[in-house]
């Protein structure tokens, strides 16, 4: 029935073989002993014999035979086993000088139990003299376990008692009337009902000390000089009794209900009769009575407080009552508890240690309000340095390794003084005075691992604990360091890169990232982090990271950083009308003419941060079959040509070009005499977007069909009429408020007679400029990247019916994109421009056989001029010569998209702008419906 923490607390107690009465300080301590003969009884031993010598080699079965054997100076000693031994009566007679000596031998940790059949006494010392028992638990079951007979000069130390009693009158211990001089100290003593411990009229000079009971009490009645000393009670009925004449004191005591077990009747936790009162002296007590009890009763007086009792009785000057504090449950002091350092060290029957047999120590955290550092009770607070646990580093092999001591020391700032013995488990010892010890295994450990130890040994050599923990060890891993790098609309010009040095057992001695754009290696310290590098130039950079260890290991990663700039969807507003004079001298431009427009600073492009802008370019009236080559001005005209058309005809293409260093672009014609007109749908900068957000990144996407008016997809089925305005909604995706402009391309077919287009976010649409001339009947197409509102894009149509359809090849978002305001809207990336480079030619047999492309014919073309990761490029693909009507689909891979890029009609050459999705095999592909046709593809730029 003992407590959790007490059964805990006495394991090792109750096997303590070498405490003698003679360390307890109380009246009836021996001197030093005569060395007499040493019995032994052990009833587990092969050839244990009763009627043998009680030697070593061939010992007592029982305790009986010794006890009747043993004079004056001998030991028993008695072996812990698993079984009981019989109850035994001790009649021994010893001196003073020559105590009889019984003692528990436990060195493998088993107890020494005596006890017998029901209603027998297990331990009975009957008319001895001068015996110290020390170790032995006495057990007893509807009995007296331990009964105390005319004996004198008897100590039971170190033990415990247990009855299982139910009559509620027979004691667990039992001291008759001729006894005295008896010490019973650091006991464990437990019984469900009656009481612990009772002492008969006539007994004298009996001490009880450092005992822990439960259950039941102490009783006496008409006992001389009863010491109850730094015991802990949890009771049903009451701890102590003392009554009819008796004498004593009673201090540092400590009584608390046990459970909620409640008395049939109101009692109290210490009771004096008025015949014992003037002889007992009760003070340093602390006691917690049960909700139906009280604290005390005196005299026949009941007082529910100290104070109470304090005030009339001149006794209690330090007692605690509930109203100081409320004990725990277990009755052990916690830190801070007033239970510690309160004690009268001085108190008739106080031992130098406590139950468990720890010494009295100062608390440095409690101010001494006792006689000395006894705490009350029966334990001692201790000081609560632990070992708690002890950290390994990861093991691998031929890496040194460290292990700690993780150490709670909340008396001392210091750990002077205190040893470290690391085992490492693998032969490998370590002492250290640090708390750490380095060790390096040399093989490889696998699951459940090895285990490490450490012993904390205090400067007086007492062990203060220890801990371990499993260690695998392993093969040293690869160094492997990650990188990756990206941009943001709101910074194109800037790579964010997020590196990670990865795992090294070595200490890394190196980690270094260069840009690859000549600038400085960085070296960082940092495990993983995000860094910002902003380039002067766009394109796209490979980014190095290279990790060197202590071991002389090297790695390296790498990632592609691709800047650029950001689209800005202005206009459409007219820049460029040679037949008015706009933006450049009125009349036509002749063959080998060079038209210089000046953008920068021109309408809404911005003087300077501005690498490109996208023109509508148009052809009209031309006297000659020609071409027009756009490009930088200040460059070397290219190969590469945006519109291709013949005599009278008007043909628009859109065209985003590089712009000179001086703020100009060039339009060449190669024959005849042209008219050219150019409107302004956007341009693309590097500059932040200091929060502008129609600042935005190209998210390129698998050709989509969004509106096709002759089967009534993304509008009413039909033709649309002259002068009307088609509202085009685009997917879910693109309605947030991220997205703010779109690449379509648009196609007018079955027109009744000439006219034009305007694609444009808002509404109404103003006439003032065009997207897409036609004529009657003709099928024909162009690139458009207008703004979006609210995911909806108006589209105008000038005169007559005819059918409009337009394909989605992507959409332009800004820093809003993934975050909380859209979470739907795809991030978007910059777009590099490059100069103008041809890459496909069918007619020269540039990037793929020198022959038309074939009805239902697919081209795939590899792209070189652009870096692995780009996500898609611009392209201007003309179709030449087609032998039937027929159109160009480019894709990036996958099935075939069912969209179209370049509308043609037999015989005649077009040109379109493309936003091409760069395939995962880094490959384009260029699909002819219907006839044969040469295809030519010019690079523009690319997007990351």
């Amino acid at each position: 029935m003992a407590t959790a923490a007490f059964t805990a607390l006495l394991v090792g107690s109750l096997g303590v073989g070498s405490l003698g009465v003679g360390s307890l300080g109380v009246g009836t301590a021996h001197a030093d002993p005569v060395t007499g003969t040493t019995f032994y009884v052990d009833d587990e031993a092969t050839g244990c014999d009763d009627a043998g010598p009680g030697t070593a080699a061939e010992p007592f079965c029982q305790i009986q035979p010794a006890a009747d054997a043993a004079v004056a100076g001998d030991t028993v000693r008695i072996a812990g086993n698993s079984t009981f031994y019989a109850p035994v009566t001790v009649r021994s007679t010893g001196t003073a000088d020559a105590p009889v000596t019984f003692s528990a031998a436990t060195g493998d940790g088993s107890r020494v139990n005596v006890g017998g059949p029901r209603l027998t006494t297990g331990i009975t010392f009957s008319g001895a003299r001068y015996v110290d028992m020390t170790g032995i638990r006495a057990r007893a079951a509807g009995a007296t376990a331990l009964a105390v007979q005319g004996s004198q000069h008897i100590s039971f130390d170190a033990a415990s008692a247990q009855s299982t009693a139910v009559d509620g009158t027979t004691a667990v211990i039992a001291v008759d009337g001729t006894s005295s001089d008896i010490a019973l100290t650091r006991l464990d003593v437990d019984q469900p009902a009656g009481p612990d411990v009772t002492s008969a009229a006539g007994a004298r000079n009996i001490t009880l000390a450092g005992d822990t009971f439960e259950g039941g009490g102490v009783a006496a009645a008409g006992t001389t000089g009863i010491d109850l000393a730094g015991d802990t009670f949890w009771t049903v009925c009451g701890a102590i009794r003392l009554t009819g004449g008796s004498s004593g004191s009673v201090e540092n005591n400590v009584a608390l209900p046990y459970g909620t077990t409640a008395c049939s009747a109101t009692t109290a936790e210490l009771t004096v009769d008025a015949a014992s009162a003037p002889q007992v002296g009760a003070d340093y007590n602390a006691l917690n009575p049960p909700s139906t009890g009280t604290d005390y009763d005196w005299a026949g007086t009941a007082y529910a407080t100290a104070q109470a009792f304090r005030a009339a009785t001149g006794q209690g000057a330090h007692d605690l009552d509930q109203t100081d504090l409320t004990i725990p449950a277990g009755g052990l002091p916690t830190e801070h508890s007033p239970l510690i350092d309160s004690a009268d060290s001085d108190a008739p029957g106080e031992l130098s240690t406590d139950v468990g047999g720890h010494p009295r120590v100062d608390d440095p955290l409690v101010a001494d309000t006792g006689t000395g550092h006894d705490d009350r009770g029966a334990t001692e607070f201790q000081d609560p340095f632990t070992v708690k646990g002890l950290t390994v580093s990861a093991g691998y092999v031929g890496v040194p390794g460290t292990a700690a001591a993780q150490l709670g020391n909340p008396w001392s700032d210091s750990l002077d003084g205190l040893t470290y013995t690391f085992d490492f488990g693998d032969g490998t010892t370590v002492t250290s005075t640090t708390g750490s010890a380095t060790h390096t295994y040399t093989q490889t450990i696998s699951d459940p691992g090895i285990e490490a130890s450490v012993v904390v040994t205090r400067a007086d050599g007492t062990r203060a604990g220890a801990a371990s923990s499993w260690v695998r060890v392993s093969p040293v891993p690869d160094l492997t360091p990650a990188i990756g790098c990206g941009s943001t609309t709101s910074s194109p010009d800037t790579a964010q890169c997020t590196y990670d040095t990865g795992f090294d057992p070595y200490p890394v001695t190196s980690d270094r990232i260069t840009y690859g754009d000549g600038s400085p290696a960085l070296s960082v310290t940092a495990r993983q982090d995000l860094l910002q590098h902003t380039y002067k130039a766009p394109g796209t950079y490979t980014v190095t990271q290279t990790v060197t260890d202590s071991d002389g290991r090297t790695a390296t990663a790498t990632a592609r950083a691709t800047v650029g700039a950001d689209f800005v969807a202005a206009g459409p507003v007219r820049m460029l009308d040679t037949r008015y004079g706009t933006g450049a001298p009125k009349g036509p431009v002749g063959p080998g003419g060079v038209v210089r427009l000046k953008v920068l600073g021109v309408g809404y492009v911005p003087a300077s941060g501005v690498t490109a802008v996208t023109l509508n370019v148009t052809d009209t009236g031309a006297t000659a079959a020609s071409y027009v080559s756009v490009y930088p001005d200040g460059t070397a005209r290219p190969s590469a040509s945006n519109l291709n058309f013949g005599g009278g005809q008007d043909n628009p293409n859109l065209v985003t070009v590089r712009v000179g260093a001086d703020g100009y672009v060039d339009l060449y014609n190669a024959h005849g005499e042209v008219n050219l007109v150019a409107d302004l749908e956007g341009y693309c900068t590097t500059r932040a977007d200091d929060g502008d957000l129609s600042v935005s990144g190209l998210a390129t996407m698998p050709p989509t069909r969004v509106l096709d008016t002759r089967d009534g997809t993304g509008a009413a089925k039909g033709a649309v009429g002259p002068r009307s305005t088609t509202t085009l909604t685009l997917p879910t995706y693109a309605r947030g408020w991220a997205t703010v402009g779109a690449v379509l391309n648009v196609t007018v077919t079955g027109g009744t007679s000439s006219g034009y287009v305007i694609v444009e976010c808002g509404g109404p649409v103003s006439p003032t400029t065009s997207t897409l001339n036609y004529r009657a009947g003709q099928t024909a197409s162009n690139l458009a990247v207008p703004c979006v509102s609210a995911g909806k894009i108006h589209i105008y149509n000038s005169a007559g019916h005819v059918q409009l359809i337009a394909d989605l090849q992507g959409l332009f978002t800004n820093q809003q994109a993934g975050t909380d305001v859209d979470t739907t809207a795809p991030y978007g990336g910059p777009f590099v421009a490059t100069a103008p480079t041809r890459f496909l030619d069918t007619r020269t047999g540039l990037g793929a056989t020198a022959k038309p492309l074939g009805a239902n014919g697919t081209l795939t073309v590899k792209l070189t001029q652009v870096p692995a990761g780009a996500s898609a490029v611009l392209v201007n693909l003309t179709g030449v010569a087609p032998t039937a009507a027929t159109h160009l689909t480019a894709y990036g891979d996958g099935t075939l998209p069912t969209v179209s890029n370049d509308n043609l009609t037999a015989g005649r050459t077009r040109p379109v702008l493309a936003v091409v999705p760069v395939g995962a095999d880094g490959s384009i592909r260029i699909h002819n419906a219907l006839g044969s046709v040469g295809v030519v593809a010019d690079l523009e730029g690319y997007y990351g």
